[in-house]
C-alpha cells in the first residue's frame, strides 16, 4: 500500500483508538509492510536512512497519530542504541529480528535523563556474580506492554550507570496496566517495576561508567520537534476542513508559522546550524510546542461544542498538545515554554 494511503487509515482511526486506549497493532502492521521497521536500521539490515528524510517520515505520521509516531520513535530509539553497542553479543541476532519485525522493543531510560532527576535512582543496579541485580522503576515506557525488549538504564552504588537490553519474560519483571493519561492512550505507556532482576552480562549494552548515554551517537538535536510539527500539520488539516472566513484566516497564519518553524528546525539539524543548536534548540522546542498549542486549540474553538466530546479530533489534538510539553522536556526547554504562556 502507497506510504500516504496508510497515512490515509492511520488518521482515520485516530481519534476512535484515543477513546478505547487499544493498541494500533493494524497500523504499525502497515507500516510494517511498507518496510518502516528498516527504515532506522543500518545495512545490511535496513534502509539506514538519511536522518533528516526519517524524521520527514515521522512528521507525516505524526500528522495522521501522534500516538503512532511516538510508538515508532521509541521502538527505533531503543533499535539505535543496540545497534550502536557494539560489544553486546546478541546485537546482530536481535537487529535481524527487529529489521524483519518479528520482535518489538522500547526504551525505558528516562529515569537517566529527564525524570526524577535531583533524587534517589528510581532503578538500581547492584552487582550480583558475574551479572547484576536490578531493582526498583522504570517510570516510563511506551509499549511496554507489547514488548520483547526494554532498553533501560540503572545506577549502581557507586553512580556509575549501565545501560542494558532487558528481556520482558524475565522473573521479576512487572509491566503495570497502562497509565491512565489524558491523551495518547494507545500507546500503552506504563511503568515497569524490577524486583530482583537477575541479569548476566549478555544483556549490558554499556557500562558500567559515569553517564551511560553520554557517548551515544546523536540523530537530531530537535528530533522531539519533528513530532510536534506534525500534530501541528494535523491541527491545520482540520482547521482547514472548516469551511469558514474565520478558518481561513486562522490556517493562513499558522501555515506561515509552521513553514518558518519547520525551517528554522530544518536549519538547526543541519552542519550550517550546528554551531547554533546549543544555545537555539531549547527556544526552538518551546516554539514549536507553542503552535501546537495554539493550532490545536483554534480548532477546538471553530468546532465549538461538538470539540469538547472525547470522540472529535480537535479534542484529542489539543490533549495530545499537552504532551509536547513533557515529552523529553530538559530545565530549559521548561522554561521557554513558560515565558512564552507567561506572555501577555
Amino acid at each position: 500500500m502507497p506510504f500516504e494511503k496508510i497515512l490515509t487509515a492511520i488518521q482515520n482511526h485516530a481519534t476512535e483508538r484515543d477513546v478505547t486506549g487499544d493498541w494500533p497493532a493494524a497500523d504499525l502492521e502497515m507500516l510494517a509492510e511498507s518496510g518502516a521497521m528498516r527504515w532506522a536500521l543500518p545495512h545490511p539490515f535496513g534502509s539506514n536512512l538519511p536522518p533528516m528524510e526519517l524524521h520527514g517520515r515521522y512528521e507525516a505520521i505524526a500528522a495522521a497519530s501522534l500516538a503512532v509516531a511516538l510508538i515508532l520513535t521509541q521502538r527505533d530509539s531503543a533499535v539505535a542504541l543496540i545497534e550502536q553497542s557494539e560489544e553486546f553479543p546478541r546485537r546482530q541476532e536481535l537487529l535481524k529480528k527487529l529489521s524483519d519485525n518479528q520482535i518489538w522493543a522500547t526504551i525505558g531510560i528516562a529515569q537517566l535523563t529527564t525524570s526524577r532527576q535531583g533524587g534517589l535512582p528510581s532503578l538500581r543496579a547492584t552487582p550480583d556474580g558475574d551479572g547484576y541485580s536490578i531493582d526498583g522503576l522504570i517510570p516510563w515506557s511506551t509499549g511496554a506492554g507489547k514488548s520483547d525488549y526494554i532498553v533501560a538504564g540503572a545506577t549502581l552504588p557507586d553512580r556509575k550507570q549501565i545501560l542494558f537490553c532487558l528481556p520482558t519474560n524475565l522473573p521479576g519483571v512487572l509491566i503495570h496496566p497502562p497509565l491512565e493519561m489524558v491523551a495518547l492512550r494507545a500507546t500503552w505507556t506504563t511503568q515497569v517495576h524490577c524486583r530482583h532482576v537477575k541479569l548476566d552480562r549478555s544483556h549490558i549494552l554499556r557500562g558500567p561508567i559515569d553517564r551511560v548515554l553520554s557517548g551515544r551517537k546523536k540523530n537530531l538535536p530537535l528530533g522531539q520537534a519533528f513530532l510536534a510539527l506534525g500534530l501541528c500539520d494535523g491541527a491545520l488539516r482540520l482547521i482547514g476542513e472548516h469551511k469558514s472566513d474565520a478558518a481561513d484566516r486562522a490556517r493562513t497564519a499558522f501555515v506561515e508559522e509552521l513553514e518558518r518553524l519547520r525551517s528554522r528546525v530544518a536549519f538547526l539539524c543541519s552542519p550550517a546550524g550546528a554551531k547554533e543548536v546549543d544555545t537555539a534548540a531549547a527556544d526552538t522546542r518551546a516554539d514549536v510546542n507553542d503552535l501546537a498549542i495554539r493550532s490545536t486549540h483554534a480548532a477546538v474553538a471553530l468546532y465549538k461544542g461538538t470539540a469538547l466530546l472525547n470522540d472529535h479530533p480537535a479534542q484529542r489534538l489539543a490533549r495530545e498538545a499537552m504532551f509536547l510539553l513533557v515529552w523529553s522536556c530538559p530545565g530549559p526547554v521548561i522554561d521557554c515554554t513558560l515565558d512564552r504562556l507567561m506572555e501577555c
